[in-house]
């Protein structure tokens, strides 16, 4: 009777260890294999979409553009924005959303010839452009105080909030130049009471 006690203590004692072995390892494995499906999100902030795509490739990861908008910081075609951020732990096959930078805005120069130079700031203003440098130049057809042409000129492309240079008239090409004051001299007073 001891015996068959013995014998039946012994077997359930066995089915009890293999059991627990049997949780216990089932329980690794799935906490193991779970873990090698997971990686880190890389920062794919200013990154090329291409590239980006060809790295998330290689870590069996995907992506994907859901919009895309002008900036003065990334280059066309690289990336502003993802989605879920760098270092984020997803599982193999995710998809990470992202927008993609088309360059800066781009905004036409407008026509500045004629224009006082306040006229041109203010004209350059409203299309979001900036005055640069300001030079002068005699001109026989664009009177004094007058811009004569802007660097980069009318029509152009440019990405907005850029500087754009004019060139001001000095008044016609002096045919001599007499006195203790020079032309130039005298035209620089002249800006200065029109430009008050």
């Amino acid at each position: 009777m001891k015996t068959l006690k013995t014998i039946f203590f012994a077997i359930l004692s066995l089915i009890v260890i293999f059991l627990f072995g049997y949780v216990l390892t089932r329980t690794f494995m799935i906490i193991y294999t779970r873990h090698r499906n997971e990686v880190a999100v890389p920062d794919l902030i200013n990154k090329n979409y291409e590239k980006a795509q060809h790295d998330l490739y290689k870590l069996g990861l995907y992506i994907d553009e859901i919009g895309a908008r002008n900036s003065s910081d990334i280059l066309e075609g690289s990336i502003i924005a993802q989605d879920p951020p760098a270092n984020s732990m997803v599982k193999k096959g995710y998809t990470i959303d992202v927008i993609v930078s088309k360059g800066p805005e781009l905004v036409k120069i407008p026509i500045l010839d004629n224009l006082s130079i306040n006229e041109a700031k203010n004209r350059l203003m409203n299309t979001g452009l900036q005055v640069g440098s300001i030079n002068y130049s005699y001109s026989n057809e664009i009177m004094a105080h007058k811009v004569i042409y802007s660097q980069p000129v009318y029509g152009m492309d440019v990405p907005k909030h850029s500087k754009v240079n004019l060139v001001v008239s000095l008044g016609k090409i002096p045919t001599k130049i007499s006195g203790d004051k020079g032309i130039y001299d005298t035209f620089l007073e002249d800006l200065e009471d029109t430009t008050k």
